[in-house]
């Protein structure tokens, strides 16, 4: 998976190897810099992600005492089966043509409720510092891209299972504190795009995220993912329509499974002038869509998808919100 999904290719279904051309190019493609027509900044830019089941979730816990064992096991009971995955993430950054900076400061969590038997939950979260450089270059009247990001990430990492008597002890976030493994380490990808001379400007994206690995010590390691993406994009003077498709890791590095189609990814975004950009798409099987509105100084994005949690498509779909507010220029 990417390292940061930004809201604008969530909501195109995650199809952006082949778009990039803002600066979700740092965490996609940073080839796509070079299609970058002005400079922004972005100073303040808030993101929330959460799942659909999480409001359930929180109105169980505030009705349950965490102290007892017993209503800890009920609250587990409750949503056997259930993930609940929660995510926030701070980006301050400058993007010009061929450059871009930024500072990425991230959290993830992934709770699996389960075990009817013996009720408990499987915890995975990754809190993470990161700074981010992208260059790119164009060749052969600019048909021609080839990109490099580099990334020097600090990360704490937290896998573990807790069942109900972990949970209500006294000692659990002494138990949380030791199970969290913290270190850091540099990483780069690296990124190319063609465009075809016919109509439509269709592009052929490629990139290696994480060339042989990105190992962060203690905290685990972020493999190496090749994604390949195609795009094509027609303009009118009211609307700009963008098409894309992508087959992401396509040597099945950075995944345990071998389906091809969670791998698979499609995305449509229609830039109307001035403010509104409204997009749909398709996620690894499941519906996915979004939209933007500029005001220049204010930013807003939200988009909904769903990511597959089973290994196989069709398996255990988790819907997600997640919304930005961006303050910037």
């Amino acid at each position: 998976p990417h390292f940061y999904k930004g809201v604008r290719p969530l909501g195109m279904g995650g199809a952006f190897t082949a778009v990039a051309d803002d600066e979700n190019a740092l965490f996609y493609n940073p080839a796509g810099l070079n299609r970058v027509e002005s400079w922004s900044m972005g100073l303040i830019n808030p993101l929330v992600e959460a799942s659909d089941s999480n409001v359930d979730l929180y109105e169980d816990i505030e009705d349950t005492d965490l102290d007892v064992t017993a209503e800890v096991t009920d609250l587990i009971r409750d949503n056997l089966g259930e993930t609940f995955h929660t995510r926030v993430a701070l980006f301050p950054h400058v993007v010009m043509k061929n450059f871009a900076i930024g500072a990425l400061a991230q959290g993830k969590t992934n709770v699996e409720f389960r075990n009817a038997a013996n009720p408990e939950i499987n915890v995975e979260a990754v809190g993470s510092g990161s700074a981010h450089v992208g260059l790119a270059h164009g060749w052969m009247d600019e048909n021609l891209r080839l990109g490099l990001g580099l990334k020097y990430i600090v990360a704490g990492h937290l896998q573990a299972v807790y069942d109900a008597g972990d949970i209500a002890s006294s000692t659990f976030e002494d138990q949380v504190d030791d199970d969290t493994v913290d270190d850091s380490g540099f990483g780069f990808d690296l990124g190319a795009m063609y465009t075809l001379p016919v109509k439509f400007d269709p592009i052929v994206g490629l990139t290696i995220l994480n060339v042989a690995d990105t190992d962060l010590g203690d905290a685990g390691e972020l493999s190496q993912q090749v994604n390949i993406g195609f795009s094509a994009t027609h303009q009118w003077r009211w609307l700009d329509l963008t098409g894309a498709v992508d087959w992401m890791d396509v040597l099945e590095d950075a995944g345990t499974d071998d389906d091809m189609f969670k791998r698979l990814h499609f995305g449509l975004e229609a830039k109307f002038p001035k403010i509104l950009s409204l997009r749909t798409g398709l996620s690894q099987g499941y519906g996915a869509f979004g939209l933007g509105l500029d005001f220049k100084l204010l930013k807003l994005e939200y988009a909904n998808y769903a990511e597959e949690m089973a290994s196989y498509t069709g398996g255990k779909p988790d819907r997600r919100h997640v919304v930005q507010v961006s303050l910037g220029w």
